[in-house]
């Protein structure tokens, strides 16, 4: 392909009667160039679609490429085909006469379509004016004049694009709580909805679960909005926020800043962000600032009280009056509280210290870090109690070296509480002591009263072991007295019999929870009568357990009316090709966590046989709940707001299986669609989910007042779930007293 300039002098030149042959010759073209864009009449710029390359020896050889690297999906990814393997197999198996080159491009062609095939396409996340995402960064910090790593936390507005940001010494509940505290009280409000990245700071996350810390389920429950936290490995739910840390690092922690009072920077901090945000958006148009307003207009209001952000803690002094907080974080309350239970208060800047009646005692600033610290001043052990300075006096050295040391003591005694002349006196005979010792301040009958006692031989557990175990070999079966002489059937016969009853009765307490050297005891010495009433006794508790258990199980699920298979008529309940009714009955999918979606009109039995099932599941121990769908939202929408939704979830969690009755029949709000989401998204891939509806796929949308949260239910229950349509003629109408139908039917 020539140029434009190229082409427009060959048609100039044409134009002007000059011959192809001299065209070709002064602009250095072929002849058939020239004849080309002599006869192309349209010049329009054409899409660059890439031209299709001649049939190849390889081509016909791609749907077997293509099977085997299919087949190399389901197997080890280190055990798979390479392009040398087939090219090899390829000549050895096809007699195909094609190059390794050439298989080398085909393999890494195909491997790339695949790749662009798998990969999925994500849609842009919604959010509403007031919603924020929090998150931790790491920034370092000439902190008193050395340089820290320390921690700046975001609370990103995405739909004004600000994200106000306070500096912290750590990452964990306290500092969370105190940076958000002091984000609310200058926003002036509350944001109705949180998003935490990974429960980084306010909870841990136990493989699917996050379990949240005491301090943030409290700050909640008193300012009242809504958290949710990201997906794992789900960096595009997350990627604003992380941005926004970024950001804020990069404008604002550049250079080192310097800090003396964290609290006062802090306040410059928010303002600065906020100056970040004089600028247009990058998608909307409009200025920062003024979609800030309106985030700021969304917000819930701040409650009367302030929320004392601190984590009390009962903790035992040690003998220095120093309490050790995180296991290398030492903490001095004073020698007169040596040995005593304190109240320590963790908050995010500093540690007070409180005694048992609640009265304070002192407070020390908060150390982080993975070194040991201490808080403790020489000057407090100067007036160390007698009991505690004699330590001074107990140190080795030369005879006689004691004496000017336990007149310290005793000075030091004299300031110190008064002990009585018992205790006095018990203190002169130690000192004595110590000087016959050799000096080395140590009570030479100290070794006799502090070692392990030894047993004495003949007594105690071992010798009760040895009697039990010699009386289980005088009890087996197999070892009979010379002088008794038996038929060996009825020999074998009895001991069977004596083996089973053993081994049922072993099974049965370990049901219950008693331990094997118990049951080895009771073996031991028990009649075969007392072991019959022993194994009646278990096998009755067990079966009282059990029916306690269902009834228990049975509660809980809340069928409004229990129902049973006995009699349910199957004929118009069609199910999915390749699923059968045994595999329905069976209950497999529930141990899966796979959903059924109950489709049909009304009175077709969908609740009939969801009730049946959730009794089947109950029979077998597992855990069912029965939910209206409607009672169901209006419940999560007053726990909500009563400050209890968590509970209410986790009760739900607790289930096996969850029976969702009339699905769609009201339709909801978006605060109740959210909520029901957070029920169906909690049981993807954990527990079974069976729906029971009269709503077409299509139509979700209409109930939920949100297509994308509809499309991301159905997305959920697609995967792992299976539809079962229910057709026929109404059961209610057949079966209705006002048509004449009699009572019995």
């Amino acid at each position: 392909m020539i140029s434009m300039p190229k082409v427009q002098s060959i048609r100039r030149r044409r134009m002007n009667g000059e011959s192809i042959a001299s065209i070709a010759r002064s602009e250095n073209v072929s002849e058939p160039t020239v004849r080309k864009y002599l006869k192309t009449g349209d010049l329009s710029p054409r899409p660059p679609v890439k031209r299709k390359h001649a049939e190849s020896v390889i081509d016909r050889y791609v749907p077997v490429i293509e099977q085997w690297l299919a087949e190399d999906r389901c197997t080890w990814r280190k055990q798979r085909h390479t392009a040398t393997r087939i090219w090899e197999r390829l000549r050895d198996e096809y007699g195909a006469e094609v190059s390794l080159s050439t298989v080398t491009r085909k393999v890494a062609q195909l491997r790339r379509e695949f790749a662009a095939e798998r990969e999925a396409g994500y849609l842009d996340l919604v959010w509403h004016p007031g919603e924020a995402q929090a998150d931790f960064g790491e920034v370092d910090v000439r902190f008193r004049g050395e340089v820290s790593r320390m921690r700046h936390f975001v609370l990103d507005f995405p739909y004004s694009n600000v994200g106000p940001a306070q500096l912290m010494p750590g990452e964990n509940a306290e500092c969370a709580c105190q940076a958000l505290r002091d984000i609310f009280e200058w926003l002036g409000g509350v944001p109705p909805r949180i998003v935490f990245d990974n429960a980084a700071g306010v909870g841990r996350r136990m493989f699917e679960r996050v379990r949240l810390t005491r301090l943030f389920q409290s700050f909640q429950a008193h300012y009242g909005f809504e958290y949710v936290f990201c997906n794992a490995y789900a960096g595009h739910e997350k990627g604003g926020v992380e941005s926004r840390v970024g950001a804020v690092r990069r404008k604002l922690f550049v250079p080192v800043p310097s800090v003396w009072s964290m609290p006062a920077f802090n306040v410059r901090l928010l303002e600065r962000c906020l100056a970040l945000g004089d600028k247009d958006h990058y998608r909307k148009g409009g200025r920062e600032t003024d979609l800030f307003a309106e985030d700021r207009k969304a917000l819930l209001a701040l409650p009367e009280a302030r929320f004392d952000v601190v984590t009390w803690k009962r903790m035992k002094a040690d003998k220095y009056g120093i309490v050790t907080v995180e296991g290398r974080h030492r903490y001095a309350a004073g020698p007169e509280h040596a040995g005593r239970e304190l109240i320590v208060g963790l908050r995010a800047f500093e540690v007070e210290l409180l005694d048992a009646s609640g009265a304070r005692i002192t407070t020390h600033p908060r150390a982080y870090g993975d070194n040991p610290t201490s808080s403790d001043d020489p000057s407090l052990r100067i007036g160390l109690p007698w009991r505690q300075a004699r330590g001074l006096a107990q140190q080795p050295g030369p005879r006689g070296a004691s004496r000017p040391a336990a007149r310290m003591a005793r000075r030091a005694g004299a300031r110190g509480p008064r002990r009585g002349a018992a205790h006095a006196q018990a203190g002169r005979t130690r000192e004595r002591m110590g000087e016959r010792g050799g000096g080395d301040g140590r009570d030479p009958r100290d070794h006799r009263r502090h070692r392990p006692r030894r047993r004495m031989p003949g007594r105690g557990p071992t010798r009760r072991r040895d009697r039990a175990r010699r009386l289980r070999r005088a009890r087996r079966p197999d070892r009979i007295r010379p002088g008794v002489r038996r038929e060996e059937g009825q020999r074998m016969s009895q001991r069977n019999e004596e083996r089973t009853d053993i081994d049922r009765l072993r099974a049965r307490a370990r049901a219950l929870f008693i331990s094997q050297a118990t049951i080895d005891d009771l073996l031991a010495w028990a009649t075969p009568r007392q072991l019959q009433a022993v194994d009646r006794l278990l096998h009755t508790e067990l079966d009282n357990r059990e029916t306690s258990k269902r009834a228990r199980l049975l509660r809980r699920a809340r069928f409004p009316v229990p129902k049973t298979l006995d009699g349910y008529d199957f004929t118009n309940v069609k199910l999915p090709d390749g699923y059968a009714r045994d595999e329905l009955l069976s209950l497999d999918f529930v141990g899966r966590a796979q959903d059924l979606v109950f489709y049909g009109k009304t009175g077709r039995g969908k609740t009939h046989l969801a009730t049946a099932l959730g009794m089947s599941a109950i029979d077998r121990g597992m855990n069912v709940r029965f939910l209206p769908t409607a009672e169901l939202v209006l419940q999560l929408g007053r726990a909500k707001r009563e400050g209890t939704l968590e509970t209410m979830l986790k009760d739900i969690a607790k289930a096996d299986l969850i029976i969702l009755d009339e699905f769609g029949y009201v339709p909801f709000d978006v605060d109740g669609a959210r909520l029901l989401y957070q029920v169906i998204a909690g049981s993807y891939e954990r527990r079974s989910i069976i729906f029971t509806t009269n709503i077409e796929f299509s139509k979700w949308g209409t109930i939920f007042a949100d297509d994308k949260l509809a499309a991301s239910i159905i997305d959920r229950i697609v995967h792992h779930g299976r539809l079962i349509e229910f057709t026929g003629q109404s059961h209610r109408i057949s079966q209705a007293l006002m048509f004449g139908k009699p009572q019995n039917q």
